[in-house]
């Protein structure tokens, strides 16, 4: 199968998602702004990320924090399938109850089906046309699921 990616970008709020098929295309190390969540849907995704090697497999759930260097390729020959949500820290902060500081996630992959289900369900919301309104009440709960996962720290900005 050939590589291909998809992109959306929303209108009203700091939120973008990603659907692709990867067999060759390589990432080379990069980090991006927001918070990137990620669900593998077949295949396996091999990365680099806070100093160790990490593989992805169905239906779990990559979790970088903003400007976490990491790189990626395909763990084996027949690709991998994902669905990445980027979230900007400033939205995401708004969405979460408690202390101002934003989550820092220390595994940068999580095996829990609940959170790989609201997240594919937010995806499906964001690329499929949603009301603003169901757009918004998926990211509130994913972001609940997410928070669990999550550990506040002493920076508001994010960063590890």
């Amino acid at each position: 199968m050939a590589d291909w990616a998809r992109y959306w970008r929303a209108d009203s709020a700091p939120v973008e998602a990603m659907h692709a098929h990867f067999t060759t295309h390589v990432y080379h190390r990069h980090s991006h702004e927001s918070y990137s969540f990620g669900v593998t849907e077949t295949g396996r995704q091999a990365f680099a990320c806070r100093g160790a090697r990490h593989v992805s497999g169905p239906g779990q759930i990559m979790a970088f924090n903003p400007d976490d260097p990491h790189d990626g390729h395909a763990g084996d020959e027949g690709g991998f399938t994902y669905r990445m949500i980027h979230i900007w820290p400033g939205y995401y902060a708004s969405i979460l109850d408690g202390p101002p500081a934003l989550p820092l996630f220390r595994e940068p992959v999580i095996d829990d089906p609940a959170l790989a289900r609201a997240l594919l369900r937010l995806h499906a919301a964001l690329t499929g046309g949603a009301p603003e309104l169901v757009r918004a009440e998926r990211l509130i709960q994913a972001a609940a699921i997410l928070d669990r996962h999550g550990s506040r720290g002493s920076r508001a900005d994010g960063r590890a």
